[in-house]
Parts: C-alpha cells; structure tokens; sequence
C-alpha cells in the first residue's frame, strides 16, 4: 500500500435508525461496508448507526439496536435511510424531515434502502426525481407523492446525489455497486465472495427475485403445471396443451390464467425457459446456442431477446458479471 493511502480520512458512512426500523435494511449495508475494510478499502469506511435520539431503537424485528445521535457537523460520505413499517409514522414527523434535508445537504450521496423512499420523499428530497423502492409499494409512492417519477423496475437508480433502491437485498446490491465506483471490481468481488452473495446484480436488472406470481399462485393446478414445462422446457406449449395438463377446458384456462399468475400463457411459458436459461449460464459452460436448444428457445437470438425483456440484462452480461464475482482472489 502507498504511503499517501494510509492517511486518506475514513469515508463517514451514517445510516439511520428509526422506531420500527427494518433491520436487514441496516444490517446489510453495514456488513458489506464492513466486510469492505477487512478485505483492504483503502480509504475504509466509518459506519455509524445514528437516530434523531440516541440509545436503544426498537427494530421491527422486536429487538432492539444501539443508535448514536445524528452528527450535528461535518461532511459525510454516504447517507443510508433504510425503511421498514415504521417509514408511514416518521415520514410526518418535521423533525425526521429536517435532519434529513440537513443530513442530505452534508453528504455526497444519499441511499434510501427499500422503503425508506417514503422518508425522502417526505422530507420533500426526491421532489422531481426518478426514484425505486419495493415492488409492492411502489404505487404507494407514485400515489402519495405525484413529484416523484416512481420507476417500479430496476433493483436500484441514481438520479443526482441520490440512490433508491427496490427490495430489502438490494441494498446489499448497492453498496457493492458503491465499492466497485469508491475502489475497484476486485474488491466488491471478494466482498461478495465472503458474504456468499453468488453474483453481483447490476442496478439495470429487474425486481426478478421477487415472490413471482406463477410460483406463489395456489398450488393446484398451475404448480403441475409449471412443473411440467419446467420439466420439458422444448415441448410445444401450445395454450390447448397448458389447459389440458392444468385440467381445464380451454375456456376456464383463458378465463383464470391470468388473474391467477399475472401473466400470460406465453409469458408464463417464457419465464420458465428464462429461469432456466439463468441458471444453465451459472452452472455450466454451454455455449448460448446449446443453452437456448436445451431450454426450448430454439436460436441464439430468441434466447437473448426473452432474457433481456425478462430480466433486463443479456444472458452474456449475466454470465460475466457471476464469472467475476467467483473469480479468485489476488493475494495483495
């Protein structure tokens, strides 16, 4: 290590706690941080964990965490607002407004984890900006707040100084984003190695994770059904097909699909072929023409285009990016 890089000051990292707080959403960017230091960020991270009170903040999970006050000076790195049940209480509050503004105002970015967008947009900071935060409330926020261009797909968006990201994981997507643009892809690579996050998700990539609508859809009959594609992915699924291993008419099939997955019957057909696809990129060397016979797509070019509207990332993007996170790493 250079001389000059051992005295570089510590980038202040301040994430909130709040009554009702969810405590992955503080975990999680911690830990990655963390694990950050152990792994050589030059400079490290100071994380602190700091509320409008200090002391004992009751988490969402029943237990409690131990919060510093909000530091009343100073330049700040990183500004991490998780969410959690309690965002709908704090959102009002003209104190949580102002510290944040303030907050806001000191640090070179503010990262608003899952729904600790509602805190943001309450303290008027997402006011004209594009904005994500989970799935399932993402038409909340476009309601509650019309200033805000509310985009319900990707794991995590930039507008300015200031993220906002989907689901609870990604604000452990994010921070590994964050090392890779404070340091190098090296070094968000071993992080994730030692939290055995498989693969690092770009920003770009959808909310795909989620509770699908076609695997949580009640059991009978499209559990059988999707087994049955998923078991023989090259078959011709045509609708008349579906509706015959799902024990329907073709009628009731039409009528119930949808309103039970979600999705269309090609759709749903194309998901299963897509998960597939991810996972054959991950598990074996298979050129993309061999993946997309082996899954039913049939050509290269049908493979590529499914998976990029499913997903929003090329198959051959994915394959890279799960390659540079299991590479080995370099001794120092």
């Amino acid at each position: 290590m250079p001389k000059d890089e051992r005295f570089l000051p510590s980038r202040i990292v301040v994430i909130l706690a709040f009554s009702g707080v969810q405590i992955i959403d503080v975990a999680g960017p911690a830990q990655v941080l963390t694990t950050a230091n152990e792994e050589g960020a030059v400079p490290p991270y100071a994380v602190r964990v700091a509320a409008l009170q200090a002391g004992a903040i009751q988490t969402a999970s029943g237990f409690a965490l131990v919060a510093e006050d909000i530091p009343a000076v100073g330049r700040i790195d990183t500004l991490v607002v998780p969410g959690g049940p309690g965002v709908h209480v704090l959102r009002d509050d003209t104190r949580m407004a102002s510290a944040l503004r303030d907050l806001g105002g000191r640090a070179d970015r503010v990262c608003a984890v899952c729904t600790g967008a509602f805190l943001l947009a309450g303290a008027g900071m997402l006011d004209g900006r594009n904005a994500v935060t989970h799935w399932r409330s993402c038409e909340r926020l476009a309601r509650e707040y019309p200033s805000v261009t509310v985009d319900p797909e990707p794991l995590f968006l930039n507008d300015g100084p200031i993220w906002t990201t989907a689901g609870v994981t990604a604000g452990i997507d994010l921070m590994l984003s964050l090392i890779e643009r404070d340091h190098a892809p090296a070094l968000a690579s071993r992080v994730a190695r030692r939290l055995v996050v498989y693969m690092r998700r770009s920003g770009g990539q959808r909310q795909y994770s989620e509770p699908l609508a076609l695997q949580s859809a009640s059991a009978a009959p499209y559990e059988t059904l999707t087994r049955a594609i998923a078991s023989d992915p090259t078959a011709s699924w045509t609708v008349e097909r579906m509706a015959e291993v799902a024990g329907q008419s073709l009628r009731t099939f039409h009528r119930r699909f949808q309103t039970a997955t979600g999705m269309s019957p090609a759709e749903a057909v194309e998901k299963v072929r897509c998960d597939l696809t991810h996972s054959l990129l991950h598990t074996t060397d298979l050129g993309l023409g061999q993946i997309a016979v082996r899954t039913g797509f049939g050509s290269e070019v049908r493979l590529r285009r499914a998976m990029v509207r499913r997903y929003g990332i090329s198959p051959s993007d994915l394959r890279e990016r799960f390659a540079q996170t299991m590479a080995p790493a370099r001794e120092a």
